[in-house]
């Protein structure tokens, strides 16, 4: 009696061996994939801006991960440092961020997503930089297309950047230059990125590195005005005689502008330097109103001195 249970215990041992090995592979297949997390360290490397020095900031945090056991293992192999960048424009000594997951990246292809940062922010310590606003300047040259002028001036968005660095070199600084820049062809309403010119400032930093330049060009209009009288710009012309005493004037403008002038609107004048004794040739200017390109035909008269009856 007492060997049939042994008997009984080794009977069909490889089917009960293959048994046990079964159950032991489905419950390693069902525990790969639950759902774990499992902390890691990672390292932390700040980068600073050129010219500012790191004083101080933690070396590692910890990242928890969230997965399969299959994938969390597959994670351990990928290259743990999360790497932060000081923004450009910081001018205080301290500088705090939030750590995000989505900073942390993962292998591709890995199903495993990261829960938390640990800390959740980080203050990095700098050493002492300045900060101001200066003005843009725009080295742009606009090129209307044929028949076309620029209606009015350049728009800079925005008109100010913000400058970062040593005090010393901040005071030597009162604008900042946009790249030179062309513009041809240019027609109607238009808008184009430039960068600004950094190469002067050194371990100066700013922001933004570029700005928006926009502007207009009108259909241009020409109209000729004929024996416009010559005045003189000091008063009126006594003890001189003009030759000739009228000119022509062509004026060049926006249509709308242009199409509104009236010979009221127009003046031409001599500005003398000082007494003819006897004759001189003196140029003449025109004035017009704001916008319109005007010149005078002949460009130049003579101007006479009046002899007394003797």
């Amino acid at each position: 009696m007492s060997g049939e249970p042994r008997r009984g215990l080794f009977r069909n041992w490889p089917l009960k061996i293959a048994a046990v090995l079964l159950s032991l592979i489905l419950y390693v297949a069902v525990a790969a994939q639950e759902q774990v997390t499992q902390e890691q360290p990672m390292q932390l490397q700040v980068r600073v801006p050129p010219g500012r020095t790191l004083l101080g900031a933690p070396e590692s945090l910890t990242v928890v991960l969230r997965g399969r056991i299959a994938e969390l293992l597959r994670a351990r192999l990928f290259h743990q440092v999360l790497v932060l960048q000081v923004p450009e424009t910081l001018s205080t000594s301290t500088w705090t961020t939030s750590l995000q997951p989505t900073s942390v990246e993962v292998p591709k292809g890995t199903d495993v997503q990261v829960a938390e940062i640990k800390p959740g922010t980080v203050t990095v310590q700098l050493d002492s930089v300045a900060s101001k606003d200066v003005p843009i300047a725009a080295h742009v040259s606009v090129r209307p297309d044929s028949g076309q002028s620029l209606d009015g001036g350049l728009q800079i968005m925005p008109s100010v950047v913000r400058i970062v660095g040593p005090r010393k070199l901040l005071a030597a600084i009162e604008s900042v230059a946009t790249i030179p820049t062309a513009l041809d062809a240019v027609r109607g309403s238009f808008s184009r990125t430039v960068s600004l010119d950094t190469a002067p400032l050194g371990v100066v930093r700013l922001a933004p590195k570029e700005v928006r330049i926009s502007g207009t060009t009108l259909s241009v209009n020409e109209r000729v005005f004929n024996l416009l009288p010559v005045e003189s710009g000091a008063g009126p012309l006594t003890g001189y005689e003009l030759r000739p005493s009228r000119a022509s004037v062509v004026v060049r403008g926006p249509e709308a502008l242009v199409t509104g002038l009236t010979k009221d609107s127009l003046k031409v004048i001599i500005h003398m330097g000082g007494p003819v004794s006897d004759s001189a040739m003196v140029r003449l200017q025109v004035l017009a109103p704001h916008g319109v390109i005007a010149r005078a035909t002949p460009e130049s008269v003579l101007v006479v001195r009046k002899r007394g009856r003797g």
